[in-house]
């Protein structure tokens, strides 16, 4: 899901408004450009414009700042404010560079123009603003109320081929109290991005199940750490039979690597950003996974833990979460029982609920990948992501322990069905394996076995080579 940064500009400054009231604004920046080349260095992958002065008079005030941000940066922009003919369309999307324009008073006015755009430059860079006021759309930087009902514009909207919506409540833009999930939950058929309200991290998390969420206010006043959402983690993975770290190859074949808190506590100081701990044989033993061992861990360490292997009911959730698991991991017990996703997601927060899908090739497995499924590792995926998952941590069977590089080839198709973070694991080698799969991929985070237990590499090593490419991530840490 896109996390997209905004800037909202008036007089050629980036401010911000509070429930669209021009005379209730705050000025974070007289340097848009600088804010704009901030936005990107720390990860960003789209930036979101509006010309506050353009969506109030219809016209292209800030114009001059905006030509400079798309000069200054190389990420994709979309644009909207003021954009009321065919003219200033193509001029964005022509002769400036704009990736997408978003039209809003002209689309309420005048849907037929919006057709014709969409027509002309493709549904991919014609976006439509919802601002919705008390249930109706607002037009002319939302000084004006219609008398068009929001849900019905959107039917309009998906008639005349409009892919993509942002949709705003405008009594919660600049409030910092949330977003109207309310009106979101109403809408669809569309591509959503939800916008007005974000007041933190766990609104992102909760935006996830749509197409995308704007951040502004937020970020400005420093309630949400945006370089922590857009930075690409390093989760080093124990394997774990009898309290003890093990690897093997494809599952099987395992040897003692040694003691999980010596060893996580080792990769900790090295600038991991999470540790897993899977009790890999917890399912097929038919017992319970390791909770004593994650007591001890979540004692001696400080970065987030999760737990997998052996989960079976929310019961076993709560106890997780309890003995200290920062997430949880289901694996095969959701493929038994679908609906043990939604109650847990329901009850913890979806946040919190990680699936994981061991495939071989295109097969789901289960039971530590000894028995096959039939369901296909996509079309699951998307199920999970609709029945509450927050992540999903997708493990190439063929490829774990193997070193010969992630399966990019399935990661890719698990990133490109569903909307919610997704961890890359099986078969890292090497650093540069690492770096391919965030390049070749939109994956979240890189899970790392054999490479960090055979001292092949370090954390560090990882985050350092990420650095030089160009990968955002968390600062790695200044060894001795």
């Amino acid at each position: 899901m896109p996390i997209i940064p905004a800037i909202d500009l008036q007089n050629g400054e980036a401010v911000r408004l509070y429930q669209g009231d021009y005379a209730q604004k705050t000025v974070y920046s007289h340097d848009p450009v600088g804010l704009a080349k901030q936005f990107e260095a720390i990860g960003a992958k789209y930036l979101h414009i509006v010309d506050l002065d353009g969506a109030k008079d219809g016209n292209t005030a800030n114009l001059e700042t905006i030509r400079r941000i798309r000069e200054n940066i190389t990420i994709p922009i979309q644009v909207g404010g003021g954009i009321r003919s065919a003219e200033t369309v193509a001029m964005y999307l022509d002769d400036i560079g704009i990736n997408r324009i978003i039209l809003g008073t002209v689309a309420v006015e005048n849907p037929d123009f919006v057709g014709d755009m969409v027509a002309l430059h493709g549904p991919e860079r014609i976006v439509v603003g919802v601002d919705v006021r008390d249930g109706k759309v607002a037009v002319s930087g939302w000084l004006q109320d219609s008398d068009t009902n929001y849900l019905e514009f959107i039917e309009l909207l998906k008639e005349i081929g409009v892919k993509y919506i942002v949709v705003t409540d405008i009594g919660r833009d600049g409030t910092l109290t949330s977003p109207n999930w309310e009106m979101y939950e109403k809408i669809h058929g569309i591509n959503v991005v939800v916008s007005g309200g974000v007041s933190g991290e766990a609104d992102v998390h909760r935006a996830r199940k749509h197409y995308g969420v704007i951040v502004g206010k937020a970020f400005y006043e420093g309630r949400l750490d945006l370089q922590k959402l857009l930075s690409k983690r390093i989760i080093p993975c124990l394997d774990t039979v009898d309290g003890r770290v093990v690897k093997g190859v494809n599952f099987v074949d395992l040897v003692d690597v040694g003691d999980p808190i010596e060893i996580a506590k080792r990769y900790e100081e090295q600038g991991a950003d999470e540790i897993v701990i899977l009790d890999i044989t917890a399912t097929s033993d038919g017992r319970d996974t390791t909770y004593d061992l994650l007591r001890r861990a979540s004692k001696e360490l400080t970065v987030p833990i999760t737990l997998g292997g052996g989960i079976r009911t929310v019961d076993d959730v709560a106890k997780a979460l309890e003995c200290g698991a920062s997430k949880v991991s289901i694996s095969s017990a959701a493929v038994s029982d679908p609906e043990l996703i939604r109650e847990a997601s329901k009850k913890y927060g979806n946040e919190r609920i990680v699936v994981a899908i061991d495939g071989r090739e295109r097969e789901v497995m289960v039971h530590g990948g000894r028995k096959g499924t039939g369901l296909d590792i996509v079309e699951w995926a998307k199920q999970c992501e609709t029945l509450g998952a927050g992540e999903m941590l997708f493990t190439s069977m063929s490829g774990d322990g193997t070193q010969d590089g992630y399966d990019i080839e399935h990661t890719r198709a698990i990133c490109e069905a569903v909307n919610i973070p997704v961890i890359a694991s099986g078969g890292c080698g090497c650093v540069q394996d690492i770096i391919d799969v965030f390049h070749e991929t939109d994956c979240d985070a890189a899970l790392v076995a054999s490479l960090f237990h055979y001292g092949k590499a370090t954390v560090n090593d990882v985050k350092f080579a990420m650095g030089k490419e160009g990968i955002p991530c968390r600062q790695q840490k200044l060894m001795d």
